[in-house]
């Protein structure tokens, strides 16, 4: 694989369009923020999605209202009355906060208004070349968890780009981190992981998997010389949970991008990883 300099750097990672999952939660209102915010920088519409799951239909009217939303993965707050808001009177208040998002960011929108299960319908809508934003605690955030299920299903079965987000904000001397697992796919990565440092002027960190050979790291170092970054090889002995928590909290990583097909994301260790810390997975086609 020939070296690649930033300049040369293509736009094949450029979202078609930016699709975020909102209901009426903070988590989704920060996802919301974000989304706008990328649909800004890269010139692309946003695309803001609302599923009404049947489970919570049914369950509006009872004091437990706020814990029905486990499909999405999505805390719905109770009103100050104690009553919980009604459908049309939700998908009002989304709007609105879309609406005002929008016109602050200058970026154009549509509100899409499903009913259903949230993965199915999500999937459903899911093309190559969006960039899908969500939340990541879920209703189950009470009993003391800190991710529900729908993020990582969407971020191991969606065709595009899906990013699940943190309210953690980059802050200086903060890093995005990019695991490189394959390298056939390590320039993809690369490419994608420094678009997303040089947006928020952050640093960007390459952890390296057991599985790259010794003297593909000359190669990788290579390809980091030639970018416009801050940036540094951290070669991984070992993957576990304790290895990578420590080498994240470390190199004060906000934003860790990864490949979908890579055996990490498909181990237990990505769950682990966005239990313990406050940090935005983001993860691609590759």
């Amino acid at each position: 694989m020939e070296m690649r300099p930033d300049s040369m750097v293509n736009d094949d990672r450029r979202p078609g369009r930016v699709v975020v999952l909102i209901d009426s939660s903070p988590q989704s209102r920060h996802a919301l923020e974000l989304a706008a915010r990328l649909a800004g920088h890269h010139k692309v519409p946003l695309l803001a999605v609302s599923i009404e799951e049947p489970e919570r239909e049914r369950s509006m009217g009872y004091s437990f209202a706020r814990e029905v939303g486990e499909l999405s993965g999505m805390i719905r707050p109770l009103l100050a009355s104690g009553s919980q808001p009604g459908p049309d009177r939700e998908v009002a208040a989304i709007r609105l906060a879309i609406k005002q998002v929008a016109r602050t960011l200058q970026v154009s929108w549509e509100l899409n208004v499903r009913r259903g299960r949230l993965v199915e319908e999500a999937l459903a809508l899911s093309m190559p070349e969006d960039c899908l934003l969500l939340g990541r605690v879920g209703w189950s955030a009470r009993l003391g968890r800190k991710l529900g299920h729908a993020p990582l299903d969407l971020a191991r079965q969606a065709r595009g780009t899906v990013q699940i987000c943190s309210s953690r904000l980059p802050r200086d001397s903060c890093q995005v981190a990019v695991l490189i697992e394959n390298m056939d796919s390590a320039l993809t990565l690369l490419d994608f992981a420094a678009e997303r440092a040089r947006m928020d002027h952050l640093g960007l960190v390459v952890l390296v998997s057991p599985t790259i050979a010794d003297n593909d790291h000359v190669q990788l170092g290579q390809w980091l010389s030639a970018l416009s970054l801050k940036t540094h090889l951290r070669i991984m002995p070992r993957m576990t949970t304790v290895e990578m928590l420590h080498a994240l909290a470390e190199e004060r990583v906000v934003e860790m991008v990864i490949r979908r097909r890579g055996a990490w994301l498909e181990s237990a260790e990505p769950r682990r990883i966005l239990e313990h810390l406050p940090l935005t997975m983001t993860v691609i086609a590759g």
